[in-house]
């Protein structure tokens, strides 16, 4: 009796699991055929040549024609209001102009609006859902017309700075800004990046709910100073931990430099320890933020970064190794992608400094102001211990999007915490 029934649980099991992918694509083509008429290719029109330049996906919040999307599809008719304008199209194949009403740049939201009286809109969920609960992606993949996409809720991406949601299941390129639902229908986060393998990423709800909340808040005067001051709060809040107080320490090589100050800033280490072959030692630790902030095709910023490499020698003559040093200084460079339309070119100062840890350092100071933000700059800092025969510290730091003070601060933790074992 009991091998009997455990066999008949099994099967019963087994039953359940091969019904599971037939009851998500019915599930899913109910979401789709409910809410189709919510749902609007958004696309970027070239004034000039009256053709799109590119495409996304964005779904409607309310009967009265608020549109939810990515910041980073519409982005163009920020930074070139002449050059571009905004534009939907229905899954009948009409099309319309959409203006812009709000921006949630850090994370990567945009609330428009089109002309529209009791239209269909999708409803937002009041929570998120349990981990392993089926979701459904919606978008327009490769300008092929609307599609939907059965996933998984995964929970949100752990020690991220920015919450997002881990989602299973295939976003590709023209499904940004589409609104990925439970099974009811709510929406419980909005589609914007993938990387690949079934791995997707969502914008939770709190950031969606703030964002449709500031539905009847007055349209910013300039779009510019909206990003602006948004980038600075976030900055404030990205930095403040590691300004508040000194940074734990942590060994490498012979000498000591930041620990983990954040769980939100990963760290990578490496060394050459066992090329028998090599001609000096070098550690080497890398801690980088894993995310950054879209502002328009050529600029990114919002990153932190942080390097450093312990040198050491008993192989090499005092100028072959100075020439090592000398090379590993130069290969620092910005870590964000910004065009020269976008920045200035860096300026640089050198300073010698003796830390609180008696720490001699030379250090090269550059920063490159953004030109349609004038209280933002990227900061870039190179330095090197001296003072020490056939062994030294390189380090360096890149911060994006900072103000003068924020950056001087963090200068001022990040030169305390190197010592000497």
């Amino acid at each position: 009796m009991k091998l009997t029934f455990i066999i008949g649980m099994l099967i019963s099991l087994l039953g359940s699991v091969a019904s599971m992918p037939l009851l998500a694509e019915e599930n899913a083509k109910d979401v789709f055929g409910h809410y189709q008429p919510a749902l609007f290719q958004i696309r970027m029109i070239e004034v000039e040549s009256g053709n799109k330049s590119s495409i996304g996906s964005g779904f409607q919040v309310s009967a009265d024609g608020l549109i939810v999307t990515n910041y980073h599809v519409i982005s163009d008719s920020v930074f070139f209001p002449e050059k571009y304008r905004i534009e939907y199209l229905t899954h009948t194949g009409e099309t319309g102009p959409l203006t812009l009403q709000h921006i949630d740049v850090v994370n990567d939201l945009a609330l428009v609006r089109r002309e529209s009286d009791a239209a269909a809109f999708f409803p937002l969920a009041a929570n998120l859902p349990a981990q392993g609960d089926n979701i459904f992606s919606l978008g327009n993949p490769h300008d092929l017309g609307m599609i939907v996409v059965p996933g998984t809720y995964n929970g949100l991406k752990k020690s991220s700075f920015n919450q997002k949601i881990h989602f299973t299941g295939s976003i590709n390129p023209g499904m940004s800004g589409g609104p990925t639902v439970n099974a009811s229908g709510l929406v419980v986060g909005v589609n914007v990046a993938t990387a690949g393998n079934q791995i997707g990423f969502l914008v939770p709800l709190a950031p969606l709910q703030a964002l449709v909340g500031r539905a009847q808040d007055s349209l910013p005067d300039s779009f510019l100073n909206e990003i602006q001051r948004q980038l600075i709060v976030n900055q404030e809040r990205l930095l403040s931990p590691f300004i508040q107080a000194p940074w734990p320490m942590a060994s490498l090589g012979q000498a000591k430099v930041a620990g983990e100050v954040v769980d939100f800033l990963p760290c990578w280490g490496d060394s050459n320890a066992n090329d028998k072959n090599a001609r000096y030692l070098t550690v080497q630790k890398r801690c980088r933020l894993d995310e950054e902030i879209f502002l328009n095709q050529r600029l990114r910023t919002g990153t932190l970064e942080l390097e450093y490499e312990w040198l050491t020698s008993n192989k090499l003559s005092s100028t072959a190794f100075y020439n090592l040093y000398e090379q590993g200084m130069q290969s620092a460079g910005p870590g964000n992608n910004a065009g020269k339309e976008n920045i200035t070119n860096y300026q640089c100062q050198q300073q010698r400094v003796t830390n609180a840890q008696s720490m001699k350092l030379r250090f090269v100071f550059c920063t490159r102001a953004y030109k349609d933000f004038d209280q933002l700059f990227d900061v870039l800092i190179l330095g090197a211990s001296y003072g020490q025969a056939q062994q030294g510290l390189i380090s360096h730091f890149t911060l994006a999007g900072v103000t003068q003070q924020m950056s001087q601060a963090f200068t001022h933790r990040f030169v305390e915490a190197m010592a000497w074992q």
